[in-house]
């Protein structure tokens, strides 16, 4: 697939066939992700396929367990009605032939910490100093996204699961300095005719300065 084809087509998916991916193409996958820029080339993270369906499972009751505890803090049913979309939204990559759960490990930003030292208070700092250790994690996933797509694959990049955390260090055995911070999903579409949101024009989003 050429490139901007591989951009311009990728899609969403949230419901996959229950064929299991070919390993070597996960490699392929996670190999994409690896090279990917990541902030004084610190390549803060490790990738972790998922292939064993009690280890999802138990994934699965931990975010519900996490969504549970905040209805017990609102008993408003607006807010419970919340809970019990986001309950089914973050949960539904138990279905999924394979899941990658994507790991920040530890990286401190010299700058950063200086500035702390310096007493410029959190709220400056977020503006000042974006979170580079995220972003470079959001690089490599978006290369997972495509190189699955050019495979055939269908993936979805999970935030919400992550309000279990804590449950999924514990699951992983993951270190005390490292943790899940987003949920990958693959697996072979369900179906071909998904279609994406629409999305803004390029004049939407583009300025230039001359």
């Amino acid at each position: 697939m050429d490139f901007f084809e591989t951009i311009n087509t990728r899609k969403t998916i949230r419901k996959y066939k229950p064929d299991m991916p070919d390993m070597d193409d996960v490699r392929k996958i996670i190999d994409a992700a690896r090279v990917a820029p990541s902030a004084t080339n610190s390549q803060n993270w490790q990738f972790i396929v998922i292939k064993n369906k009690n280890i999802l499972e138990k994934m699965k009751n931990a975010v519900i367990n996490e969504y549970d505890k905040l209805a017990e803090l609102n008993t408003e049913e607006e807010f419970l009605e919340k809970i019990n979309y986001f309950k089914s939204y973050s949960t539904f990559f138990v279905n999924a032939p394979i899941v990658i759960a994507i790991v920040e490990t530890k990286r401190v930003s010299y700058i950063t910490e200086m500035m702390k030292k310096l007493n410029f208070d959190n709220e400056k700092l977020k503006y000042m100093r974006p979170d580079s250790s995220l972003l470079s994690i959001g690089g490599a996933i978006e290369n997972m996204s495509l190189a699955a797509h050019n495979l055939g694959y269908g993936t979805c990049w999970m935030v919400a699961p992550i309000i279990a955390t804590e449950e999924f260090s514990k699951l992983l055995n993951l270190d005390n300095d490292s943790h899940v911070v987003s949920l990958l999903p693959l697996g072979i579409p369900y179906r071909d005719d998904y279609q994406s949101p629409p999305k803004k024009t390029l004049e939407e989003v583009i300025k230039i300065i001359d």
